[in-house]
């Protein structure tokens, strides 16, 4: 179930659990309402039946005439008897239980027994003496004086005397009856009802809060549960990624979940095995580029080589090759029919073949198409889908010329473009994906690499002169050295590499990772020449590939030694130091394969510490292990890495300079900024071995602060 359906599906059950106890608790409120209603039903029929029975107790008594005491009395009798088969007819007394209801029936026939024998006969009788003369006789004496007065006066047996002594009983029997069936049972039961109202509103208050809570918890509960599984899902998916960013794709994420992050994990799995895939094709592509270059490799082959390697990496349709020749881009290679991505000459027919041969020699200038736009620029191109008309000269669908998608890579080699490497998809429903452009743009900054090289290395060939060779292979290290070091937050850096006969076996490199870490490398390869130049370009491709912000030194070391180790040749190997400076936290983090140690002057006291790991040199062990130590670093500390060609420098009477004589000279100049220091060394190297130099020199200094 998606998570926006589990997430509609839980409020929908937040909002009827909400709706659903407001409900019942607007229910058991309505019950309380209403008994509370009858409890003031009761109250109102308890004052009736008070004033009713006081009415007739003092009907005798009361010193007025008898037709106002009638009424008044038939005033009250009508009001109580409302109330009461009101009271009696209210619907809710069943939430009072089976004894109330009984108890209202019993009431029920008592009252309707009076009222239709007692207090009926008493209507009529009062009714015929109403229509006498005897009220006019009493006058507002009331029936008890009365009575006195005409005994006395007619007798006590006259007759109006008998009727005032009738009247007297017969009220008198409806006092009695009235209190014994009426009053009492209907007080009792009054009673009874308020309590047993307060009891049930008690209870249901008490109940209907439960339910509210209960509902409420089970909504909160449900929350619970949908957000533990939402972040367990999001800890784990941060955790895997975590383990990616630092390099290791052989970890899968497995979310089973049946949701959004099931189908993230599969993505997910299918992209780490992507470019666990595309980094093991990129370093078969170099052991078969390396494979392939030799003495007698011609460039043409090379070159088909490398378009077809780039053509079956991507799964494209199409592929060419050009270079740069007086400023212009010539089609060198073809593989696939490749629509060309400018606007052809209306003499030129569609049919393919046409096309094809006009392509073939026509040079294309800067500035001109796509192809002409990306040598002008410089910058590498990424057409993912042409619907937008991105390749205008290329949007027909039904048109041989249509290009669906299309990567553009111009390579470079020390600023200066060389050539173009350009793949197409001409199936509409097809397209070039992210890790493929990513990824011939790694290849094209290689094969620029391996291109430069071997054109000059045959240009060593054809004119069979060693300084030539020389200075070839010079300007093949020379794209390999940073033509500027980078300026870093909190510490300078400078360096100098000299070649002891043109081309130098050694290497260094300064470069940013981003995250406000910095990666600088010193090396020395075994050998001179060409293979030496080629060896270093693998070692430099290589380590600027896999480093990233995230590793440690050591661990950068084993990969870059696991990816030469078996390329370089029986003979050939490597000694090398990594360190990774983090200015910002003022700490280092230094592994070394078999290199000369790390050197730091300390601004503080001015004394030297000499930091070593161990490690073999690259390219003897696959699965060799490499230390590592974690250095602190402070404000005007110096770091010092050279190669073996400064302290076994000799002068003319073959005395080496030695580490130690070295290190004071750098000591003694500490406080002058890299640069100034850098120049003061070579200086002084130079002065030492009166410009004779037995090997190559190297020397990398950083000053922290």
């Amino acid at each position: 179930m998606k998570i926006r359906v589990r997430f509609t599906l839980l409020q929908l059950l937040i909002i009827a659990g909400f709706i659903g106890s407001m409900s019942f608790v607007f229910i058991q409120f309505s019950r309380v309402y209403h008994l509370k209603q009858l409890e003031i039903q009761s109250i109102q029929t308890s004052t009736a039946l008070k004033t009713l029975d006081q009415n007739t107790r003092l009907f005798s008594s009361r010193h007025k005439n008898l037709r106002f005491l009638w009424g008044d009395w038939e005033t009250s009798f009508q009001q109580f008897d409302e109330l009461y088969m009101e009271m009696l007819s209210n619907p809710y007394h069943h939430l009072l239980g089976q004894d109330a209801i009984v108890q209202k029936e019993t009431l029920g026939k008592s009252w309707t027994t009076v009222k239709e024998g007692e207090i009926q006969r008493l209507t009529e009788r009062f009714q015929i003496i109403l229509s006498e003369e005897l009220p006019d006789i009493t006058g507002d004496n009331g029936i008890k004086i009365s009575r006195q007065l005409i005994g006395l006066v007619e007798g006590t047996e006259s007759i109006q005397v008998q009727k005032l002594t009738e009247i007297e009983a017969e009220f008198d029997s409806l006092k009695n009856s009235l209190i014994a069936d009426i009053s009492i049972p209907t007080e009792r039961f009054i009673t009874n009802l308020s309590n047993e109202i307060e009891l049930i509103s008690s209870k249901l208050y008490s109940f209907s809060i439960v339910i509210s809570v209960f509902i409420q918890a089970g909504g909160i509960f449900l929350v619970f549960l949908f957000t533990r599984s939402f972040s367990r899902n999001t800890m784990e998916l941060e955790r895997t990624m975590a383990k990616v960013s630092e390099g290791n794709f052989n970890i899968n994420l497995n979310i089973q979940s049946g949701d959004e992050f099931e189908d993230i994990s599969k993505h997910f799995n299918a992209l780490t095995q992507d470019l666990w895939n595309r980094i093991e094709s990129m370093k078969d592509m170099m052991r078969d580029i390396g494979s392939i270059t030799g003495e007698e490799t011609e460039i043409g082959e090379l070159e088909d080589f490398i378009l077809e390697l780039a053509i079956d990496n991507t799964g494209a349709d199409a592929g060419i090759f050009m270079t740069e020749e007086e400023g212009m881009l010539v089609l060198k290679k073809a593989q696939g029919y490749f629509p060309p991505p400018i606007p052809l000459p209306p003499m030129v027919s569609s049919k393919r073949e046409f096309v094809s041969e006009w392509f073939r020699n026509h040079r294309i200038a800067p500035g001109e198409g796509m192809l002409g736009n990306v040598i002008k620029s410089g910058e590498p191109r990424f057409v993912r889908d042409n619907i937008d008309g991105e390749l205008p000269d290329n949007i027909k669908q039904d048109s041989d010329t249509f290009i669906n998608s299309a990567i553009f890579v111009p390579l470079i080699v020390s600023g200066s473009t060389i050539g173009l490497l350009a793949l197409v998809l001409t199936r509409s429903e097809s397209v070039f994906t992210d890790m493929d452009y990513a990824y011939m743009r790694s290849y094209g900054e290689f094969i620029a690499l391996i291109l430069d090289n071997m054109q000059k290395y045959h240009e060593l060939l054809k004119s069979h002169k060693i300084n030539r060779e020389i200075e070839v292979a010079a300007d093949i290290q020379k794209t390999l050295l940073p033509e500027r070091l980078p300026s870093l937050n909190n510490a300078e850096v400078a360096a100098f590499s000299d070649a002891a006969k043109g081309v130098s076996g050694d290497y260094y490199d300064v470069f940013d990772l981003g995250g406000g870490k910095t990666a600088i490398i010193i090396c020395d390869v075994s050998g001179k020449g060409v293979p030496a130049s080629l060896l270093m370009i693998m070692i430099r491709t290589i380590i600027r590939s896999i480093s990233s912000p995230e590793k440690r030194s050591d661990r950068i070391m084993g990969e870059l030694n696991r990816a030469v180790t078996g390329r370089m040749g029986a003979d050939r190997f490597a000694t090398i130091s990594i360190i990774i400076l983090d200015a910002e936290k003022g700490s280092i983090s230094y592994s070394n394969g078999a290199h000369h140690p790390l050197y730091i002057l300390r601004g503080e006291t001015g004394k030297y510490r000499m930091f070593d790991t161990d490690g073999l040199p690259l390219g003897i062990d696959i699965n060799a292990s490499f230390g590592h130590k974690r250095i602190r670093v402070r404000t005007n500390d110096y770091l010092v890495l050279f190669t073996d060609g400064l302290p076994e420098a000799r002068n003319t009477a073959g005395e080496e300079l030695g580490t130690d004589r070295l290190l004071k000279f750098i000591a003694r100049h500490a406080g002058q900024n890299p640069v100034e220091l850098t120049r003061r060394v070579k200086d002084y190297i130079e002065d030492f071995t009166s410009g004779t130099k037995h090997d190559d020199q190297t020397f990398v200094t950083l000053k922290v602060g």
